[in-house]
């Protein structure tokens, strides 16, 4: 992709900042972000000019004013968490679908001629099917995960009705560098990190046999450039590696990494987790062309170094 201009809601965020910067230098890029839970300091690292609006995708005055000449909108503005979602779930309606209602409209309004939507692989719920492939039922097993759902349906009955190129996204476990380890919605690899870089123990919930799909984030911005440009409009599809690790091989990986034993304990497992998750990637193989390149060893070493240069 280059010389499109491209909107990133949730630009300053964990996912979005990493987009963001993959496409800085070669596109003309803004960033929607209201900073709940992004930061500008995520964007020191942005080659060329960016547009940073600070505001909420519920505030449609300013989402109109965003969307004016872009051709190309990603949206990544979300609530992620799923245990804060079973807590608060109003509050993850109201932002992830009456939201991504609003970033639609808009972008019909102003011509925007594609939308990639940042689903999430939380709405294969509990499914004990493995891998997850896009042509699954869904069955959302937590809030968030619902309205990740309706989200993607709305792509999809605003672009046959008005005629949007709309993609879907169905993200995996995304994890690298900038990600808030403190912060509700932060992944089991950033908390690892963080208590690895600081010499401290990492508690692992449940009994760690939990499995996930493992993205390094970098790759995953390869895949959203590739849904940008590539002839996928009306598509579902999976991003993620293709492979399942265990929560405890991923401690066991980082202890080799680190270089020393690295204190566990044992929590009670969250409300709304799912236990295994691998992605089916045929799809994205297919129709974007895309591979990750990243090692989990790899791309954990490069989390792990990251997190040791923020250590006060």
């Amino acid at each position: 992709m280059q010389g499109t201009r491209v909107l990133v809601t949730g630009g300053a965020g964990f996912i979005g900042s990493h987009l963001v910067e993959h496409l800085g230098a070669r596109n003309d890029v803004a960033v929607l972000d209201d900073l709940s839970a992004g930061s500008l300091r995520n964007l020191e690292t942005v080659p060329g000019d960016v547009h940073v609006k600070r505001a909420s995708i519920l505030n449609r005055k300013a989402l109109s004013t965003a969307m004016e000449g872009r051709e190309i909108v990603y949206h990544l503005a979300a609530r992620t968490s799923v245990p804060d979602s079973v807590a608060h779930p109003e509050a993850y309606w109201r932002t992830n679908v009456q939201g991504t209602l609003g970033v639609l409209k808009a972008a019909v309004d102003a011509k925007v001629r594609r939308v990639v939507f940042a689903s999430s692989a939380a709405v294969y719920g509990n499914s004990e099917m493995n891998p997850k492939v896009e042509t699954m039922r869904p069955a959302p097993a937590s809030p968030y995960a619902t309205s990740k759902m309706v989200g993607e349906f709305a792509c999809e009955e605003i672009a046959s009705l008005k005629g949007l190129e709309a993609v879907v996204v169905r993200i995996f476990n995304a994890y690298g560098p900038r990600q808030d380890p403190t912060s509700p919605y932060a992944s089991v690899i950033a908390k690892f990190c963080a208590s690895v870089a600081s010499n401290e123990g990492i508690e692992i919930y449940g009994d760690g046999g939990q499995t996930r799909d493992f993205l390094y984030v970098g790759d995953l911005t390869t895949a959203l450039e590739l849904a940008g440009e590539r002839p996928v409009a009306g598509q579902i599809i999976n991003v993620g590696s293709g492979s399942a690790t265990s929560v405890n091989e991923v401690a066991r990986l980082l202890s080799e990494i680190a270089g020393v034993p690295i204190r566990t304990k044992h929590g009670e497992p969250r409300p709304g987790d799912v236990r295994d998750s691998r992605a089916d990637i045929t799809r994205a193989a297919a129709k974007l062309g895309f591979a990750p390149h990243t090692s989990l060893r790899d791309g954990l070493g490069r989390t792990l170094v990251w997190y040791r240069t923020q250590r006060p």
